[in-house]
């Protein structure tokens, strides 16, 4: 099965997309750039702001139409627009066969076999617990990469919804983040670029100081 893998919004996001791409790779899904080429279409959604909310929603009824003008057959919806939106989007856009939250990215695989059957699930907690980047693809051009050093906010401000969606800040341990940074490096990444909603908090929650 061939997948369109579109991926919106911020670099954090990014992020979670590679994660999925590696994870189906291994599955032995293979990839396309060429809507008219895939099977299956995913499209990993922001709604950080208004604009990107509109974005998310134009890129989903833009690939709804691929369902009736080509030989797509699914359309899944994953990130944040699925987990703050999940019964606007099912209810507005029955084009749409899957759903998956911001904490269930580990069981798009899964996710993807159930659609083929001709469920609809909707997933929005990972039952797995282990760390699903172990084969992550870059698609960052090689030399440079994203690495996520903590998700969520404390802050809720007034134009934010992050943490109704992402939930409270929690930073991923040290030593799994270096195991994350040398698995990139031996993969040829030159640079890599440290993300988080806030990167400067990073290790409050976790060793009750600032560890950046």
């Amino acid at each position: 099965m061939k997948l369109l893998f579109i991926s919106l919004g911020c670099d954090k996001n990014l992020v979670d997309t590679e994660e999925m791409l590696g994870i189906l790779n291994r599955t032995g899904y293979t990839f396309t750039e060429d809507e008219n080429e895939a099977d299956a279409v995913i499209v990993n959604t922001c709604c950080f702001i208004n604009d990107a909310k509109e974005e998310s929603i134009g890129t989903i009824l833009e690939m709804a139409k691929l369902k009736k003008n080509a030989k797509c057959k699914a359309l899944i919806v994953t990130g944040c627009m699925a987990q703050r939106y999940k019964e606007e989007i099912i209810k507005e856009i029955p084009e749409v066969d899957a759903l998956v939250g911001t904490e269930a990215y580990n069981e798009i695989a899964e996710v993807l076999e159930s659609v083929s059957k001709g469920e609809k699930p909707m997933c929005f907690e990972a039952s797995k617990t282990s760390a699903m980047n172990e084969d992550r693809i870059v698609t960052t051009g090689g030399y440079f990469a994203y690495l996520k050093i903590a998700e969520g906010c404390d802050k809720c401000c007034t134009y934010c919804i992050i943490p109704k969606i992402r939930g409270s800040y929690k930073s991923f341990p040290m030593e799994e983040l270096i195991l994350k940074a040398k698995k990139l490096a031996e993969g040829g990444v030159k640079e890599l670029i440290l993300v988080a909603q806030e990167t400067t908090k990073y290790g409050e929650d976790l060793y009750q100081k600032k560890m950046l």
